[in-house]
């Protein structure tokens, strides 16, 4: 059941199932080249947009931000402890000499590019860094974007459902985070688990349950898209949301990462 999607008339096929799949070729119109792991976690920690958690929640997801106690830490020191760190947009380290320099022009607009040629607007798209520490979770949650996730460096597991409806039909797709909580009389055979390595991409649809464990060290890039639409047409759970709530819940949400704002600069 595992599936790599590789060419471009396959994620257009694909891209609004909801079991996960991986990318690669074609699918992927960009590369970047990395500072090392310990200098971008040194940074991040210092850095006051930085969220964290401790990691250590598996069934259902982690809403507190611990970020104070990780402040001042050494890489060293963090490495003895339990961590999972968030920086809300990698484009604001974007700038010469800056940890992320070039990312928008080599990363970010290419991805873009690549989803206008092919029929796709969004009204969010954006790119935000995640670190975590080894032996952690995120914990059991459903993500209210369409996220292409980059496992940049290190080894995490990737756990969803083999059938996603049976656990979280249509019905539950408003489901606040605190409702959010793993099944309890789930097997091992519902569960559909992607080991992902250094430079590894794999599209989590959006609603669709999962959690990803952190065995080590590990790095990536999670590009996060919301109402996202090919040729017109939202994806079902999204088409629900903005049904059940009579309005556009994208609207408010970094409006400036829009498709129609990134055509205009083009």
């Amino acid at each position: 059941m595992h599936k790599t999607v590789a060419t471009t008339a396959e994620f257009l096929h694909t891209w609004d199932s909801r079991i996960n799949f991986l990318m690669a070729d074609e699918c992927v119109p960009f590369s970047f080249e990395f500072p090392p792991i310990e200098q971008i976690v040194e940074r991040l920690v210092a850095e006051q947009n930085t969220t964290g958690i401790e990691g250590q929640l598996r069934n259902t997801g982690d809403r507190g931000n611990t970020m104070e106690q990780f402040r001042g830490m050494s890489f060293t020191d963090l490495m003895e402890t339990s961590f999972q760190l968030r920086y809300p947009d990698v484009t604001l380290l974007d700038r010469p000499g800056d940890l992320f320099a070039g990312f928008t022009e080599q990363v970010l607009v290419p991805w873009k590019r690549y989803l206008l040629d092919h029929g796709f607007e969004w009204d969010r798209c954006y790119a935000l860094a995640r670190v975590s520490g080894p032996n952690t979770c995120t914990g059991y949650h459903m993500d209210r974007s369409n996220v292409l996730f980059w496992n940049v460096r290190g080894h995490k597991v990737f756990h969803g459902f083999r059938e996603p409806d049976r656990w979280v039909p249509l019905t539950r797709a408003n489901d606040e985070r605190e409702a959010q909580i793993m099944p309890a009389h789930m097997s091992s055979q519902d569960v559909l688990s992607y080991e992902v390595g250094d430079n590894t991409l794999l599209w989590n649809h959006l609603l669709t349950p999962h959690w990803v464990d952190s065995p080590e060290l590990a790095f990536g890039i999670n590009f996060s898209h919301g109402g996202l639409r090919h040729n017109g047409r939202l994806c079902r759970y999204e088409q629900h949301l903005y049904n059940t709530l009579g309005r556009n819940p994208n609207e408010n949400w970094l409006p400036e990462t829009a498709s129609a704002v990134f055509q205009k600069g083009l």
